[in-house]
């Protein structure tokens, strides 16, 4: 498994969702992507571990971009100033007032010379969070395939819309007026110990329902049309400025239509709260062909 301690300071501006005023100066570049046909793509995995070959078998199955390979670590300190090249990789996230990194994410970077200063100088595409730093990472692989299609689809979206580059991963944060219409699949495991189950379906009428991760796992693995589920991912053990991310993923779409970055605190522990429920409900119950 591939680990890269850093300070999490460029990471931590990424995942603010709705606050592109502040990664401004981060993509503030204007990559347009298009060049990404003719490079390859290298996805760093160090070992045969359950997670690196599912996240191999993932982007085998799934990317259509460019070319792909495959490289360890050592290999990519070797490519990572080469402009032929995308990366693929897990990467560790520490963000200011935590004392280590409490999460892991995965990151798609852009090869070129200003990776010779460090990694945090390297164009970044899009991140995404995987699973707490002390998690073996089997929890997020039913997700990889989705991931890697939400990756492809940012890809294509900036391709043609600039503001997506510039926003990154909070761009994802207001698309929720595209949901009506849909089912909303919501993993039992992602509500808030605040929200029970009965509260959850009541909040969000007959388009929403809480299920059991095996059937989240099967909407998924059938592409079911028109359906949402739910993706939350926090620390373990929450320590002071730690976050929770919430995501609504469409399994037919390769999209992601909600991202929410959420500090942990007593009052808003980890989990889809009565808030988000509200807000989702109010656009699944919308007939987007009005």
């Amino acid at each position: 498994m591939i680990k890269m301690r850093f300070l999490f300071l460029l990471f931590a501006v990424l995942a603010v969702s709705g606050n592109a005023g502040a990664q401004s100066g981060i993509f503030g570049k204007k990559e347009n992507l298009r060049d990404i046909s003719g490079k390859c793509l290298k996805v760093v995995t160090d070992n045969n571990s359950f997670f690196n070959l599912s996240l191999r078998d993932a982007v085998e199955k799934n990317w259509k971009l460019c070319d792909v390979d495959f490289c360890t670590m050592e290999q990519f300190e070797e490519l990572k100033c080469d402009t032929s090249y995308y990366f693929l990789m897990k990467v560790d996230g520490v963000f200011k007032k935590e004392r280590e990194p409490a999460m892991e994410f995965l990151s798609l970077l852009k090869g070129g010379p200003q990776a010779e200063v460090s990694i945090e100088n390297m164009y970044e595409v899009l991140t995404l969070p995987l699973n707490p730093i002390d998690d073996d990472g089997s929890s997020i692989v039913p997700y990889l395939g989705a991931y890697v299609n939400i990756i492809q689809t940012h890809i294509l979206r900036v391709q043609k819309k600039k503001v997506a580059a510039v926003m990154g991963i909070s761009w994802y944060s207001n698309r929720l007026s595209e949901i009506g219409g849909m089912k909303l699949l919501l993993n039992e495991n992602d509500l808030s110990k605040n929200v029970t189950a009965e509260q959850a379906e009541e909040i969000l009428g007959p388009d929403g329902s809480v299920e059991n991760e095996d059937a989240v796992y099967e909407a998924i693995d059938s592409a079911s049309e028109n359906t949402l589920v739910s993706l939350c991912i926090a620390p373990q053990l929450g320590q002071q400025g730690s976050y929770c991310y919430k995501m609504l993923i469409g399994t037919d779409s390769g999209e992601l239509f909600y991202y929410r970055k959420q500090k942990i605190t007593g009052k808003s522990p980890k989990g889809f709260l009565a808030d988000d429920l509200k807000k989702i409900a109010v656009y699944l119950k919308q007939d987007t062909a009005l």
